[in-house]
């Protein structure tokens, strides 16, 4: 009796709506960026997509609509984590957001663009260089990948 039930519930579970490769065990790689020293771990379903010419990042497909961008550039405007977050701020395109931080010189925002769920960071370095992670993916998959998102943000990392 106790089978049947473990059957049945197994075969219940088999119909949600779930991302496969988010809760699988996906390997990890790193990204590490030639040109600025940027690198973070992600999960090998995102698939890399071709680079720029200049060399300053990647962007990554990943499934039900995921994607994410890795980069540096200069910070020829000598802005500051404050003065960046003000920007992002008066960005159209950051007018849901959800959480926003400043922890010594790292930017985090967070918020909604329709039916997606947007991730940024941001590290100034000391070398005039800023450093950024961007994601974007379903929110009706906000649960499947959190996990991952933690762990890349917690990953990304620049000299």
């Amino acid at each position: 009796m106790l089978s049947r039930r473990l059957l049945l519930l197994g075969c219940t579970l088999c119909f949600f709506e779930m991302p496969a490769a988010v809760h699988g065990q996906e390997a990890w790689t790193t990204y590490r960026n030639a040109r600025f020293g940027t690198s973070i771990a992600y999960q090998e379903f995102f698939e890399p997509d071709p680079p720029p010419a200049n060399g300053d990042g990647q962007s990554f497909t990943g499934p039900e609509g995921a994607n994410f961008r890795v980069y540096a550039r200069q910070n020829s405007g000598n802005e500051t984590p404050a003065t960046y977050l003000a920007e992002l701020l008066a960005d159209n395109s950051h007018s849901s957001v959800t959480y926003k931080s400043i922890q010594k010189n790292r930017v985090t925002i967070v918020g909604n663009r329709g039916n997606l769920i947007y991730y940024e960071a941001y590290i100034f370095s000391g070398r005039g260089v800023v450093h950024a992670f961007t994601i974007e993916y379903p929110a009706k998959f906000k649960s499947a990948y959190d996990p991952t998102i933690r762990r890349m943000a917690r990953s990304f990392t620049g000299p």
